[in-house]
């Protein structure tokens, strides 16, 4: 009989990243993106995590000229249904969501208010915390703020790792699969 001892055997709460649509070869979130190099260096800042970085729409969106789009109303539902069954299967501890337009999309379809998340324009851990659920942080999405708060990136990046951090480490109680929104 084989014995196991308990004691060394570490569990790592897994979280989502989760943005809007993949785009044209690449896979979800990728570094090379500016969206995933500012995600990887969150995850790198988060050793005692497991990751997985994946898109509410998992095909990118592309228009009548082949550039890459907004995806629909529609597009996202069917997004939603894979992901739904992605987080069926894996029971995250945490789901981190990338933008208002991603954040207020989940929300809803899940049923949390507010649908539409204030997200700080200070970038405070604090206030993202104030939005969250125990098992959902909403976050600005890392090109807006590569975008327009260029300067900023260092503290947007320090304050969702807090984030994450203090939702999967000071709240031990949660479990993702009794959540209603599954059902």
């Amino acid at each position: 009989m084989i014995k196991f001892d308990t004691q060394q055997v570490e569990i790592k709460p897994l979280v989502y990243f989760i943005g809007l649509s993949a785009k044209k070869n690449c896979k979800h979130l990728d570094e090379k993106t500016r969206t995933g190099h500012i995600v990887e260096e969150i995850v790198d800042r988060l050793p005692s995590v497991q990751v997985i970085k994946t898109n509410l729409v998992k095909e990118p969106p592309l228009n009548a000229d082949g550039k890459l789009r907004y995806p629909n109303y529609d597009e996202m539902t069917v997004g939603w249904y894979q992901l739904k069954s992605e987080i069926i299967a894996t029971k995250p501890t945490l789901l981190v969501i990338l933008g208002q337009q991603v954040s207020l999309f989940l929300r809803s379809q899940m049923g949390i208010q507010p649908s539409k998340p204030l997200l700080p324009s200070d970038f405070s851990s604090k206030a993202y915390l104030t939005q969250a659920t125990d098992f959902i942080l909403s976050i600005h999405h890392p090109s807006y703020v590569y975008i327009y708060h260029r300067n900023d990136i260092e503290r947007y990046i320090e304050n969702v790792v807090i984030s994450v951090s203090d939702l999967l480490f000071e709240n031990h109680n949660f479990s993702f699969a009794n959540n209603a929104f599954l059902n």
